[in-house]
């Protein structure tokens, strides 16, 4: 039992290992994919490299000098309030405004022009054409760019006559614009050359300046800096004059229309005073004196009047209770209270008189007369009274009706003055308005034409460039170092790519794992020429080659192991096949039967997989086969040949179910091992005619060609057909590069299990 599990494990072609393989990633499958991709990846690692310095030595040197410039602000002294509240520090905002002034094409045609046209023309001009890749590079770009670019509007009738007028301009504006338009024909081209080979920046966070020009030459690089820094004062400083001097035309206008506004509005304020007389505060004050005086007297009136009133309706009251004398308790007249004093003491003396002459007598009658007439002098005295009440009360009423008129009166006046005075606060802010502004703008007039007597430039120079000794570009070592880079990116990304799109099975724990059947051995691989030869040569006595004899070798085991898989009976079979065509089972099937004939076996090879050349020639009935079988040829390897379409003649797929039972009944019955060789299992093939026959079926599939959806596909047809006993032969191994895609120690896992063996 020992033996035989040893001689296993030696034919299987694909040792386990002993490690259990976690899943992720491993330092050891990095160590593999190097080792499988090394090579591709350094092709491209030298390819690269090399297009770079082939590149770098059509690239002409060019050199850089640089000078420096410093700007004069006269703001750098003031309190850096403006860069607490914008966030921008102000050196930076007046750096970048002169850097964009010098970047300007109108101070690049000054530069050309003090360099001088002609020299300029021939320095900056290019040294040749670019390398091959640039141009084919900036042929795609200007192509794309031309695809993107927005198509031009058509011209009307009327635009070629709209663009003809000419705006109206000054004469000193015109003059400017047609000489600006002069330049920009001559000089421009030469001025876009300078702006591109020449590089302005901030040094550092203060106010310096880099100028740095990049030429051909030493010499016109540091002439072309040098001359930047030279002529960008003069420049600048004509800049700013002009400037100024429109600043100043532009104020001194604003400052002739803000004086006729201001004339304007204070004429505006004297006429409405004239024509609105009294609107002053002195007459506000005496009419609001008035209004209080009748408030004053109206107040007093109506008082009047209730008093009046409640006096009167006392007297009548009492009255009415006690007699026109009882009033004399309220009033103040003197000749009630007279009346009063008479009525008592003629009360008394008819009372006396009563009792002394009883209550008939004379004089009580008289005295009773008396006393009557006194009461009605009263009553009269009363009424009168009470009349004169009702005139004060009648008069007081009439007092207030005169004074209410004379303050509605009053109040319209008072509405009339204000409406006056608010039209006339208007007119009055409206000239402190305009006498505001005209006094602010006739300042900065004043101001700005002292500035442009006092104007400095703003630029000043604080080295001259000098001519450099090295060229500044190319930068060989940095560019070949990035090409390097760049190599091996793009190699190793193409070997990434390379490996995560290829899904073909490259080891036997693939093809266990895709397949889910047994791997019970592998074959070589071998060339097409040599594959031929190795088939005419077995069985024969001359020496094979070293992988002709490893080959050999590798069938033996494979056929050892299916026949003590499927026992040492007769009439075994054995069927071949594979997923797709090209799988190289017609090869294994020829190893195994060379195998299995040369331990004494009868063995008979059954081609079932290629169809007749010829025409179709009729199906063949049940009696065409009989026991002797024709088309049976010997191999020189001891095993024997059949080809089926040959045998039948005709089409392998008009073979009917009948003759193909009994020609296998035939076979089994007079040789050991029928080893069937069919068609791909995923083609319109027959291997289903011989499933049921089989004692073993072997699906082949090539190393590193096959894929493994392929692979399961041809499992899945498998086991629809219900086949059983299905084992898994890889074909075609490269050796050298199996162990690149195995485990690290696989080799030496290989030859530890050749050793015991």
């Amino acid at each position: 039992m020992n033996r035989n599990n040893g001689l296993l494990s030696f034919m299987v072609d694909d040792p386990l290992d002993a490690q259990p393989r976690r899943d992720g990633l491993r330092l050891g499958d990095i160590y593999l994919f190097f080792w499988r991709r090394w090579l591709l990846i350094g092709t491209v690692f030298i390819a690269v490299t090399a297009v770079n310095t082939v590149l770098l030595s059509q690239i002409q040197p060019r050199y850089t000098a640089t000078a420096e410039v410093t700007l004069v602000d006269p703001r750098q002294n003031s309190t850096p309030i403006a860069d607490l509240l914008t966030g921008v520090p102000l050196s930076r905002q007046v750096v970048e405004q002169e850097i964009t002034t010098m970047q300007s094409k109108a101070f690049m045609i000054e530069v050309v022009k003090s360099l001088g046209a002609e020299t300029s023309a021939s320095m900056l001009a290019s040294s040749g054409p670019p390398p091959l890749p640039l141009r084919m590079l900036g042929s795609f770009k200007n192509y794309v760019s031309g695809l993107i670019r927005a198509k031009p509007v058509p011209e009307t009738a009327d635009s070629s006559s709209v663009s003809s007028v000419p705006l109206p301009k000054s004469v000193p504006e015109a003059a400017a614009a047609e000489a600006l338009a002069e330049d920009m024909l001559q000089y421009g081209e030469a001025a876009d050359r300078l702006a591109s080979v020449l590089r302005i920046e901030q040094s550092g966070n203060g106010y310096g300046i880099s100028l740095s020009a990049e030429a051909a030459t030493p010499l016109f690089a540091a002439a072309i800096a040098n001359t930047v820094a030279a002529e960008y004062p003069k420049f600048s400083l004509g800049i700013r004059s002009q400037a100024i001097e429109e600043q100043v035309q532009l104020l001194s206008g604003r400052v002739e229309e803000l004086g006729r506004n201001l004339e304007g509005a204070e004429t505006a304020v004297v006429d409405f005073q004239a024509r609105v007389a009294g609107v002053n505060q002195d007459n506000a004050d005496r009419l609001n004196q008035q209004i209080e005086n009748l408030g004053r007297s109206l107040v007093a009136a109506r008082t009047e009047i209730v008093t009046a009133e409640a006096q009167r309706n006392k007297v009548r009251e009492l009255v009415a209770a006690a007699g026109p004398v009882a009033a004399s308790q309220v009033l103040e007249s003197p000749i009630l209270n007279d009346l009063r004093q008479q009525l008592s003491g003629h009360r008394i003396e008819r009372s006396r008189a009563a009792e002394q002459f009883g209550a008939d007598a004379p004089q009580v009658a008289a005295l009773d007369a008396v006393i009557a007439r006194v009461e009605e002098e009263s009553a009269l005295e009363t009424n009168r009274i009470v009349s004169e009440f009702a005139t004060r009360a009648s008069i007081a009423a009439a007092v207030v009706a005169s004074i209410e008129a004379q303050l509605s009166g009053l109040e319209e006046m008072v509405k009339a003055r204000s409406r006056n005075m608010v039209e006339l606060a208007k007119l009055r802010r409206i000239a402190d308005a305009n006498r505001i502004a005209y006094e602010e703008f006739l300042k900065v007039a004043t101001e700005s034409a002292q500035l442009k007597a006092l104007q400095q430039p703003t630029v000043r120079l604080l080295s001259f460039a000098e001519a450099p000794t090295d060229p500044s570009s190319p930068r060989t070592l940095l560019r070949l170092a990035l090409a390097g880079v760049a190599g091996l990116a793009i190699g190793l990304g193409i070997a990434l790519l390379i490996e995560l799109t290829s899904n073909s099975i490259k080891t036997g724990r693939e093809l266990r794992r895709a397949a889910g059947l047994p791997v019970i051995g592998s074959l070589s691989s071998l060339r097409k020429q040599r594959a031929a030869r190795l088939l005419n040569n077995l069985g024969t006595a001359s020496p094979l080659p070293g992988p002709e004899r490893t080959l050999v070798e590798e069938g033996r085991k494979l056929a050892l192991f299916l026949s003590r898989v499927t026992g040492q009976g007769g009439g075994t079979t054995l069927v071949f096949t594979s997923a797709v065509p090209g799988e190289g089972k017609a090869m294994a099937a020829a190893l195994v039967a060379a195998a299995l004939a040369a331990r004494g076996r009868s063995v008979i090879l059954v081609d079932a997989a290629q169809n007749n050349s010829g025409r179709p020639r009729p199906v063949p009935g049940p009696a065409d086969t009989g026991t002797e079988i024709a088309g049976i040829t010997r191999a020189r390897a001891g095993y024997w040949q059949l080809l089926v379409a040959e045998t039948a003649q005709t089409d392998l797929s008009c073979l009917p179910d009948r003759w193909l039972e009994t020609l296998m009944e035939n076979l089994t019955a007079e040789y050991d091992y029928v080893i069937i060789n069919t068609a791909p299992v995923l083609s319109l093939g027959n291997v289903s005619s011989f499933l049921h026959h089989a004692d073993a079926l072997v699906m082949v599939t090539r190393w590193n060609a096959t894929a493994r959806q392929t692979v399961e596909a041809c499992i899945e047809r498998l086991r629809d057909l219900r086949a059983q006993n299905i084992y898994a032969v890889m074909t075609g191994v490269k050796r050298r590069a199996e162990r690149k895609y195995e485990y690290p120690g696989f080799m030496q896992t290989v030859k530890s299990g050749w050793k015991q063996s």
